[in-house]
């Protein structure tokens, strides 16, 4: 598959080292491809990296890993979203560690708004990154939540999920995102006590 990460940080690297090691076509799309930092990061990976314009129109995925304030320049890269498979790995977290919208609303049903077409589905955001590259503990994948209101994008996502070694848990519609950002300051408050490697589980 032909992914486009948007961002090449802690996430975004993290993803294109998963994806890429699968054997997906990983592009890095980032402001200045000429950043040292970018294109060690690429070279490590074994990923192409591009400027976001030239990024994203060839992606049979294309997945944000910005911050949140960054979407809105990223949507006016691609000049029509529609039928886009777009997973947001965005935190909606403002000034004073606060979560920019409550639950009536979520930073990813923001983002499809951002991207009027496009099938947004939201996952890889409510853990730390260090589960990226360490996703198993004790032989039992941690789970990884994904949501959204498209049947075929989410079915696009699931495989992705487990390719980074994943249990991929289906959290419904894109609403749920306003629950799942939620527990992305739930993770980072617990890392004060328990430390970043642990994750969280559903259990059957």
């Amino acid at each position: 598959m032909r992914i486009s990460i948007i961002g090449t940080g802690n996430i975004g690297g993290g993803l294109g080292r998963a994806w890429a090691a699968k054997g997906h076509a990983v592009t890095f799309g980032v402001r200045d491809a000429a950043d040292p930092d970018t294109t060690a990061l690429a070279r490590e990976v074994g990923a192409s990296v591009t400027t976001i314009p030239e990024a994203l129109p060839t992606a049979d995925v294309i997945v944000l890993a910005t911050p949140f304030a960054a979407v809105e320049s990223v949507a006016k890269a691609l000049p029509d979203w529609t039928g886009r498979i777009v997973i947001d790995c965005t935190n909606p977290i403002g000034p004073g560690f606060k979560l920019l919208h409550g639950h009536t609303d979520s930073g990813a049903e923001a983002v499809a708004r951002m991207l009027p077409g496009a099938r947004v589905v939201k996952s890889f955001s409510a853990q730390g990154a260090e589960n990226l590259a360490h996703p198993v503990y004790d032989g039992v994948p941690a789970s990884n939540f994904f949501c959204g209101d498209d049947a075929d994008a989410k079915a696009a996502v699931k495989p992705l999920v487990e390719d980074v070694g994943f249990e991929a848990v289906d959290a419904g519609g894109l609403s749920s995102a306003r629950y799942l950002e939620p527990m992305t300051m739930l993770w980072i408050t617990m890392s004060r006590t328990l430390g970043r490697q642990f994750a969280f589980k559903v259990l059957r």
